[in-house]
């Protein structure tokens, strides 16, 4: 299968070379891959691919067909969403991954869907869109050879596309990656402190955690200052239902603060190194994982726990050590963690504590 990269949008020249830009869309799904770059006269450049059967076309829409895509463009529910309000699911359906670039006058919006499940909110849009994309080569067109007109459908010389950091800090576009499972044991970087804030916390734990059941998935992550305030966002999934995702926020007292110390120094916990995964290695469908960063003053500790620990086997990821070690942890997490007091929409991966 044909893979590709995924990217952001910076500007690199005038405001008027942006705007003869439209619009960039690229879907996958598990048998093909397609992109079109869509400017504002209708000129566009589109690629897909099966397998490795590569068509570069590039053609002109007409004035009509450009109104009709500008329109649902500026839909208020895709116009409004902003990246970090993309909810994926722990246990996804049907493989399929979506991007739109949309110049915005002053901005590009860029958001990036990884399963169909969290397209929902603006499904109708986006199905649309990709409708569009799909009959795209029925339009006039020229075709081109591989060589010739491959560019990934990106603008040449008109605005400067970049590689999107795996993990970028929210309000930027936020994307997940594509590892599955094994991206959220990625722990995205802390968001820098507020202008308000009255002063900057330093970390003490950070936990992401997915648990993979038969019937039901779970996916949360917690991030505890020295200080003992806390952030909290748990979120569970039943076997062919939606996502259900509660958050909190709030502040351990000194004793619970002290507790949470002496179970991180457990020299259990404090020996295990982290060794990292070859490339394409693979992370279980059932069990636990569990990362942990952990502030030490010889240096911060990361480290993977997995219930599959000991027990991999092939290119299967078993982590830095069984998962039990940490079970006081998360019997502490359980117990001195309040949840659901906090908005869903104030949701952000437990980059800050708010």
């Amino acid at each position: 299968m044909l893979s590709f990269i995924i990217l952001s949008v910076s500007f690199a020249t005038s405001q008027a070379d942006s705007r003869s830009y439209l619009l960039r869309i690229s879907h996958e799904t598990f048998d093909d891959y397609s992109c079109a770059l869509l400017q504002s006269n209708g000129a566009f450049h589109l690629e897909f691919a099966r397998g490795y059967d590569i068509h570069v076309f590039e053609g002109a829409a007409s004035r009509e067909n450009v109104v009709r895509i500008q329109a649902i463009l500026d839909r208020p529910e895709l116009s409004s969403l902003l990246q970090q309000q993309i909810e994926e699911p722990i246990v996804r359906g049907r493989t399929e991954k979506l991007q739109l670039t949309i110049y915005r006058r002053d901005h590009w919006q860029d958001l990036f869907f990884q399963s169909v499940e969290s397209e929902k909110p603006v499904e109708e849009s986006v199905n649309q869109l990709v409708r569009w994309l799909d009959e795209l080569h029925k339009l006039p067109h020229k075709e081109f050879s591989e060589d010739e007109g491959k560019q990934n459908c990106l603008p040449p010389r008109k605005i400067a596309l970049t590689k999107r950091d795996p993990n970028p800090p929210p309000p930027a576009p936020f994307n997940r990656n594509n590892w599955g499972l094994k991206a959220a044991m990625k722990i995205p970087p802390l968001l820098p402190p507020a202008p308000t804030a009255s002063a900057e916390f330093k970390p003490l734990l950070r936990v992401y955690s997915v648990t993979v059941k038969s019937g039901d998935a779970r996916r949360f992550c917690a991030l505890i200052a020295d200080t003992g305030r806390y952030r909290f966002e748990d979120s569970r999934q039943k076997t062919g239902k939606p996502l259900k995702t509660e958050i909190s926020g709030g502040m351990l007292k000194p004793e619970e603060i002290g507790q949470l110390r002496m179970i991180l120094a457990n020299p259990a916990i404090v020996k295990i190194h982290h060794h990292e995964p070859s490339g394409t290695a693979e992370v279980p469908m059932r069990g636990d994982m569990l990362n942990l960063y952990i502030a030490r003053p010889a240096g911060d500790q990361n480290i993977i726990l997995s219930s599959s620990f000991g027990r991999q086997f092939g290119s299967f990821y078993g982590g830095d050590a069984d998962v039990t070690v940490a079970r006081e942890l998360t019997k502490f997490l359980k117990d001195h963690i309040e949840t659901g007091t906090l908005d869903k929409s104030n949701r952000n991966d437990c980059t800050e504590i708010p």
